[in-house]
């Protein structure tokens, strides 16, 4: 059974504090996450996975997410092999996210591993 975040009374404010000032819900986030807080240990590394300046940042949290069983992780570290040209390291997390029923990865893994074809078709 796959992972799915919780927005409970303490998620829900900080993501919509990083809707509105990035920095300071990343630094809450980050508070709740090292605290042990699954869903926000998802929600960091899904946040730090958008943008290329802090992707290396987001490793470490997306790796602790797919633990316990993240589709959404697993599918992020997939793009971000993708994006790195890491084809092996790229199809490994696409088999982990489809196996935790990421709709995406199923299509892309049942095409042949051919994600532009997926993904703008």
């Amino acid at each position: 059974m796959s992972f799915v975040p919780e927005i409970d009374s303490k998620i829900e404010p900080i993501v919509r504090l990083v809707a509105n000032d990035r920095e300071r819900g990343l630094r809450a986030l980050q508070d709740l996450a090292e605290a042990g807080s699954k869903s926000a240990i998802l929600y960091l590394g899904l946040y730090l996975s958008e943008k290329p300046e802090t992707t290396d940042l987001s490793l470490p949290w997306l790796l602790k997410a797919n633990e316990f069983d993240s589709a959404d992780a697993a599918w992020n570290l997939a793009m971000i092999a993708r994006e790195r040209g890491s084809g092996d390291e790229m199809r490994r997390w696409i088999d982990r996210a489809a196996e935790l029923g990421e709709a995406d990865a199923k299509k892309i893994r049942d095409n042949g591993y051919d994600v532009d074809a997926v993904l703008t078709g």
